[in-house]
């Protein structure tokens, strides 16, 4: 269907709001989930309480790995991009990242008047950095952007038109019946922009709404930001922050340990021990909405065998490697999408069980084994260290695995022309749906770039993640979702390692920080004691 971006008379829609403003609901077809409802009630987003505490001290100093490779929201998919869009620009919505529900942003509120048409009510008085302000013309802009970016097509490309009816009333009309479209206009990519703005003005000087605005790069170095005083919520207490570049794990900890950071962002395991003895650092840990995982080309033998790929999962000791390579950190798989998300289901374990890892390979014909290359990404130390004890261990249930590693281009490249026998990614599940953390790894419909480079088919899985997506209450999701990973686990696409951990070093006076489980955290609500 071909997208239309539209802008309509306020009288064809008025009286939807009105329904809605009265708390008098027309009787609509069928709602999606209850947790992703907002017919009004809540009219302003969520702000920290005032704090009390040392005011004078307005400037905050972060540490990180990398600088933003994008600042246009909708530029590239990233965590440090996502990082720092999350400071400068504002969503529609906001999650709120205990129970993954849907929280009023730049949307006060909102209403499904079918499975594929939501309604929503614009925040007024909200300025942009340039002085702007901000109206439906600027979020059908955005979003217009967002699906624009092939990147960001499993995200905003169930969009299938934008809708104006005034300043402060748009429809979003869905290309088809998807429940979880709030969560996914939560994510990073969303931010909203001056309508008009282009990704290379965005590039140079990005303008948003967010409670802090940019002020300066430098390349390889840092990013200054300042607080911007005409924010529609409440001020920051920080004034100024500047983000930095510390390119070693123990070098950003020592940052924080001496006084030169106030954060360090993604530590490593190794430092966990350090941080702790420090007097005057905070360790700051959540279990976050990424994991681990080996997968299997499922269309090439021996993994198109499914107890194959059982019995490999009989054979690794995931303990070993949270305790070997990851210090303690993290937890093991408990399926194919974290528990934390919303709409994981229990399943049987693999246990570690070598006896009938052999067992499994008797059965499908592979008694004497078999020899299989298993990749990774040669930049990244931890997943080398992973699959170096995956290979060992496979070798001990007469797996002869070689360990080849490329340039993660390169790597990704050869996947999705399915060159592959086995690889070590991750996937991060944001927004803390079901749908983002399984429909993209196994319809069959993304071989590939999209996400499913095992080559997984199942026409029942790819019915019921579809059918996921329409499901109009929580119950029904939640059964769609319990069964697709019961058949997952039977079928064992990937070879289950372990859910990710995020560790944050703070400096013992730091107040008001919350862990954002996708690892985009925001520093507005932020203040030392």
């Amino acid at each position: 269907m071909a997208r239309r971006f539209l802008t309509i008379p306020a009288t064809m829609l008025v009286a939807v709001f009105v329904f809605a403003a009265c708390g008098a609901d027309p009787a609509p077809p069928a709602q999606p989930p209850q947790q992703q409802q907002q017919t009004g009630q809540q009219e302003q987003a969520a702000t920290p309480a005032t704090p009390t505490g040392d005011t004078s001290r307005t400037h905050l100093n972060v540490v990180s790995s990398n600088l933003p490779t994008s600042m246009f929201p909708a530029g590239r998919n990233d965590q440090p991009s996502s990082q720092i869009t999350m400071q400068v620009f504002n969503r529609l919505i906001e999650l709120d990242y205990d129970t993954f529900d849907a929280r009023p942003s730049l949307a006060t509120s909102w209403e499904f008047v079918d499975a594929q048409t939501l309604n929503m009510e614009l925040r007024q008085g909200v300025t942009f950095h340039n002085g702007a302000s901000m109206t439906a013309r600027d979020v059908q802009w955005s979003i217009e952007q967002a699906i624009a970016n092939p990147e960001f097509a499993l995200i905003f490309g169930m969009v299938d038109s934008v809708e104006i009816h005034d300043d402060y009333n748009i429809t979003v009309h869905l290309n088809i019946p998807f429940s979880p479209i709030l969560r996914h206009l939560a994510h990073p990519g969303g931010g909203i922009i001056p309508y008009g703005t282009t990704r290379d003005q965005h590039e140079e000087h990005p303008i948003g709404t967010g409670s802090f605005m940019f002020e300066s790069i430098t390349l390889g170095d840092r990013l200054e930001l300042v607080r911007f005083d005409d924010f529609w919520g409440e001020l920051p207490l920080i004034e100024t922050l500047t983000w930095r570049i510390i390119p070693t794990s123990d070098g950003r900890l020592l940052a924080v340990e001496t006084g030169e950071a106030d954060v360090a962002l993604a530590l490593m395991p190794p430092d966990v021990g350090p941080a702790e003895m420090f007097s005057n650092v905070n360790l700051m840990r959540r279990m976050n909405l990424s994991n681990d995982y080996i997968g299997f080309n499922t269309q090439m033998a021996p993994f198109d065998d499914p107890l194959v790929r059982q019995a490999l999962n009989y054979a690794v000791d995931n303990m070993a490697i949270i305790n070997v390579v990851l210090g303690g950190v993290g937890a093991p798989a408990q399926g194919f999408i974290n528990d934390i998300i919303w709409g994981w289901h229990p399943t049987e374990s693999f246990s570690f069980n070598p006896d009938r890892a052999r067992e499994l390979l008797a059965e499908a014909g592979h008694a004497d084994g078999f020899s299989a290359r298993l990749w990774t990404n040669s930049e990244n130390q931890r997943r080398i260290d992973i699959t170096t004890i995956v290979a060992s261990q496979l070798r001990d249930v007469g797996i002869d695995v070689t360990l080849e590693t490329f340039e993660f281009s390169t790597l990704t490249t050869r996947m999705d022309n399915g060159e592959h026998d086995m690889f070590m990614l991750g996937w991060v599940g944001v927004g803390g749906d079901a749908d983002y953390g399984l429909f993209p790894l196994f319809h069959s419909d993304n071989f590939g770039p999209p996400g499913n480079r095992t080559f997984y088919s199942n026409p029942e899985v790819d019915r019921l993640l579809e059918a996921g997506r329409s499901a109009t209450t929580d119950a029904e999701r939640m059964s769609i979702y319990a069964e697709v990973q019961e058949i997952l686990r039977d079928d064992a696409p990937w070879l289950l390692l372990n859910q990710n951990e995020t560790l944050m070093a703070v400096s013992t006076d730091l107040r008001g920080l919350t862990l954002n489980p996708s690892d985009s955290h925001s520093f507005a609500g932020v203040w030392f004691e």
